[in-house]
This record gives structure tokens, sequence and C-alpha cells, in this order.
């Protein structure tokens, strides 16, 4: 978003502290005006452009955001219940009219413990959206990540990046690239204000990769290249494409999980990586769904594996019925499309390997 004179809000406001840390705006002259972008801000962006010998017309759009970040300019701004990152250099793309992340840590999260959970949203949305717990219209499903996080008793910082801000397109951008992944949890977690400050990518004991609809092609490339081993992967009717990157996971999941002491393969103890594909009958996914589930029965049988560890089924299921325990699950749902995270992003995070709150 370009700001000017008149601009208000809290991406104005953290805007104005960059100028205040620059030394260009006293914050006494913000009494009563944080947010609103007021002759003392603009005055103050013209000096800064002048500074840096820019385009000196108040106006602080992408030459100018371009070099304020490199001076150190964030984009932080603070939510009711989350934190939005603007312009990040890691971002899919390069957009900063709408946030770059969203970074929500629930209460009491165990820094000791730390589990992280990236889910990648579907096309036609955007990250503030689907975090809402009701819809601002019925063309925009949301998810209501952050109650089902809070209920599910797991603990982990999520981390919502956008893709395309309402972009219909699967196009992953940046995070096609090698080491994506690692790139964006570096700058994210660097930038977390206290007392989330201080943490890095080596402190992640656990990662949860999780993609809807067209989220696809950027959580392959995220967890096959990203830099950094993803130990759950959910495909949520998000099997669109991608076959040669999504069977090498599955083989990597199986082949690792065969690898294991055999006191290691029991359902409640298992903690290697898991990749569970949840599709849907009219979604567009179920035939390489059931494609893929064949060759997941093929491998385990091949591996000799504990068919309790390897599930796969074209019948209907429902959140209650979500089984625990299995390495492998590709199975039907009985929901939506739209309606499949809603309903099992929840469910899914309390079968999952993320540690429990503590109380």
């Amino acid at each position: 978003m370009w700001m000017q004179l008149g601009s208000s809000g809290a991406l104005v406001h953290s805007w104005q502290q960059f100028l205040v840390e620059q030394q260009l705006l006293q914050a006494a002259a913000l009494a009563g005006e944080e947010g609103r972008f007021d002759a003392a801000t603009a005055d103050a962006t013209l000096a800064y452009q002048r500074r840096r010998g820019l385009t000196v017309d108040g106006i602080v759009g992408e030459q100018t955001l371009n070099q304020a970040r490199q001076d150190g300019y964030s984009g932080v701004v603070g939510g009711p219940r989350y934190t939005l990152l603007y312009g990040l250099r890691s971002a899919a793309t390069d957009d900063w009219e709408h946030p770059a992340a969203l970074i929500y840590a629930p209460p009491q999260l165990a820094l000791d413990d730390l589990a992280v959970i990236v889910y990648l949203h579907g096309l036609g949305n955007h990250i503030e959206n689907v975090v809402r717990e009701a819809p601002l219209s019925p063309d925009y499903p949301v998810a209501d990540l952050l109650g089902q996080l809070d209920r599910a008793g797991r603990q982990a910082l999520l981390l919502v990046p956008e893709l395309r801000y309402d972009g219909e397109t699967s196009d992953p951008g940046r995070f096609a690239a090698p080491g994506a992944l690692r790139l964006l949890l570096t700058e994210v977690l660097d930038k977390l204000p206290p007392p989330l400050s201080g943490l890095r990518v080596d402190d992640v004991r656990r990662l949860l990769l999780i993609s809807h609809s067209g989220g696809y092609q950027a959580a392959a490339a995220l967890a096959l290249r990203g830099g950094v081993r993803v130990d759950e992967l959910y495909l949520l009717d998000s099997l669109y494409g991608q076959e040669a990157a999504f069977s090498a996971l599955l083989d990597e999941t199986l082949a690792e999980l065969a690898a294991a002491p055999p006191s290691d393969r029991g359902r409640e103890r298992w903690a290697a990586r898991r990749l569970i594909n949840l599709y849907t009958r009219g979604g567009g996914t179920a035939e390489l769904s059931r494609a893929q589930a064949r060759r997941a029965g093929a491998e385990a049988e091949r591996l000799q594996l504990d068919p309790g560890l390897v599930r796969t089924s074209d019948e209907p299921l429902g959140p209650a019925e979500l089984p625990g325990g299995a390495a492998v699950l590709i199975q039907r749902v009985a929901v939506g499309h739209s309606e499949l995270p809603l309903q099992f992003f929840g469910p899914l995070l309390e079968k999952s390997g993320l540690p429990a709150r503590r109380s």
C-alpha cells in the first residue's frame, strides 16, 4: 500500500516509527497522531527521500519502500491477536500493498520445544481472511486457523505466508527457489517482537507444512527443496499436480519409517515424517489422490510395514473419524472443498506430532 499525506492505519504507524528511528521525525510530534500520515510525517518522508537520493515527492511508494527495507524497515504491524509482516525479501512476491506473512503465537508458547505450522492458502483468498472465524463475504472462505489451533490443545507458532493476494494462480514465485523455506523462516523469526525475538531456524523442533487447494506448487517446492526438514506434510484437496515431487516425498516418508527401529514404529510413539492427503469427490484432486494411494499401498507392502501405519480409503471420512498414528493417510473426506480446512485443521493438529500445550 503506497502511503502519502492523508493515509492512515497500522502500516502508517510502522512507517512513522521507522522515521523516528532514522532521527527524521520526533516522537513528540506524533502525540495523538500515530497512524495518521500528517504534515510532520510528510516532511520527514521528504527528508528521507533527499537523504537517499530518491524522487522527492513525499509518497512512500515502491522506490522509497525498497530503500527503506535496505535501511531496516520491516513493516511489522501488530494486530489484535497476530503480527503482520510487510515487504519480506523472502516473500513469494514483491507486494508492499498487502502483508507478506501473518504470525500467530498462542499464549504460553514453549520456546524450548518450538514447533512451527506453515499454512498455504488456496486461490482467490488472502492470509488475514483464512484465519477468520466468520466470513466477511461468501466469496472468501475462512478456516478459523487461530481458533482451531487454540482448541486443538497443541502448541506451535503459526506462519501464514501470502502467495498471491486474492490471486487466481498457483505460481509459487520465490518459493520455487532452493532454500526458500529456510530463508522465509530465518527472516520471519528475526523480525518477531519480544518475547519471541531471538529465535532461529535451528530452534524449530518440528515443522508442519499444510497446503489447501492451489497452494500445492509452493508446498511441493518448500517440502522438497526448501532447505528445512518438513516433518509433517498435509495436502487438503491440494494434489492438483507436482506428482513427481509428492511421490518423492511419499517415498522418503515410507523409507524413513522402514529404517526406524521396530520399537519406534508403534502408532503412539511414531515421530518420523508424516504425509496426509485428504481429498474431496468433486474438488479435482481425486484421480491423482487415488493414484497416490495405490503407490503408497504397493510401497508399504514392499517394505513390509505395519498396515496400520499406511491407510488409504476412498470412503468419505468425517473430522471426528480422523485416525491417529498413521504415517501416511490418503482418504476422501465427507466435506466440500472450501470447508475442508475449516473442518479438519484442528482435528489434524490434535492427531499430529506437535507438542501438547503446557498448563
